[in-house]
């Protein structure tokens, strides 16, 4: 399924770039997790994507890998992918919407969904400085068990809008969720918050 998602995404960005005669910049990236409720404290992150980046427009897709542990097994992994496609406006800021698919896969059982996003941001551009400063907001889409949804804020040094090849990224995310159904109650009346930290370093070709 994995695979099957991410080919989707890139081939959709693969196709916008071909037509506005652009060429989608390949990125690998890795790092830390911190975790919130019902995952191990800290994981590891890797993923690549493509980054689409022209005057009118920007695009990215992504897959990625994290390998927090679930609490309840001690055992799984996280395995997906997204695609985001923004139209830029005056003063660098830029708006749009995607989707993302996920998967957590345990020793003993596993769950997936579909996610649509939207949000916004804005590139900051100085002589000697830049940065992206990025606001999404994730709908509970097929995550009909636990609606997980929320805010997720992400800071990019310097901003992929540059030449730069090399990046740091930073994403919050903050969300509240459905607790997991137990015997004699659902859980869908019971919503909890819980929050995410993520430490990546990006190099793109």
């Amino acid at each position: 399924m994995v695979t099957q998602a991410a080919f989707c995404v890139l081939f959709l960005l693969l196709t916008i770039g071909t037509g506005l005669g652009q060429v989608p910049q390949l990125y690998l990236y890795g790092g830390l997790s911190l975790n919130g409720t019902g995952f191990s404290p800290v994981s590891g992150t890797a993923g690549a994507g493509l980054d689409l980046e022209t005057n009118h427009m920007l695009a990215v897709a992504e897959t990625w890998t994290n390998s927090a542990h679930k609490q309840d097994s001690g055992t799984g992994y996280e395995i997906g992918t997204q695609a985001q496609l923004f139209s830029r406006t005056a003063r660098n800021w830029y708006f749009g919407a995607g989707a993302r698919w996920s998967e957590v896969t345990t020793s003993i059982y596993s769950k997936q969904g579909w996610h649509p996003t939207f949000g916004g941001g804005k590139d900051f551009m100085r002589e000697s400085f830049s940065a992206r400063a990025q606001l999404m907001y994730v709908l509970p889409g097929t995550d009909h068990l636990n609606a997980l949804q929320g805010p997720e804020l992400s800071l990019r040094l310097p901003s992929p809008a540059s030449p730069a090849h090399l990046f740091y990224r930073e994403a919050i995310g903050i969300y509240e969720f459905n607790q997991a159904s137990v015997p004699g109650d659902s859980g869908i009346h019971t919503r909890s918050f819980t929050s995410s930290v993520q430490f990546t370093v990006l190099y793109r070709y």
